[in-house]
């Protein structure tokens, strides 16, 4: 199995990053800004802890939209190649305790011939177009954990936990 550090870049290749840690989870999200943000019907997500994220090359390409539309009310920030406009990764995750790279911006996370890296779970599924089935063996919140009225924030750790045991 692919181990850290592992690398990533934009479709035009001018930005290179490096994330030196273990993925936390792996996830798909329905909402509907991670659709707009991408022009999809999802987004697949590595999740690795806060700050793990370094710029290699192209740091003057880096660009970031904040987005302060989410349900949380927690402000993160978009990341994307100004050349390009390829979307790398969102910082400020999980009440900034995580940032979530998308998935094929890491160019050696699910290497061929390796076991698939598939989401343990797909966040919004309320929010999911209407051709697109869930995944098989993965958790399926409405939401995203902590985001219901009197809900505790996500705790990420926990959850984790909760899909390892499952």
């Amino acid at each position: 199995m692919s181990t850290p550090p592992f690398h990533g870049s934009c479709l035009c290749g001018k930005i290179t990053f490096e994330v030196n840690a273990s993925p936390m989870i792996v996830s798909c999200c329905h909402c509907t800004n991670c659709k707009k943000y991408t022009g999809t019907v999802f987004t697949s997500n590595v999740i690795f802890p806060a700050n793990s994220v370094k710029i290699t090359k192209g740091e003057e390409l880096v660009k970031s939209y904040r987005d302060d539309a989410q349900d949380s009310g927690n402000s993160i920030a978009r990341v994307f190649c100004s050349d390009c406009s390829a979307p790398l990764y969102v910082t400020g995750c999980e009440f900034k305790t995580a940032e979530s790279v998308f998935y094929s911006a890491l160019d050696d996370f699910n290497v061929p011939g390796e076991a698939e890296k598939q989401p343990q779970i797909e966040f919004y599924s309320k929010d999911r177009t209407s051709w697109v089935r869930p995944l098989d063996g993965a958790l399926q919140p409405e939401t995203k954990p902590g985001r219901g009225e009197g809900d505790a924030k996500l705790d990420l750790s926990a959850l984790v936990k909760e899909i390892s045991s499952s």
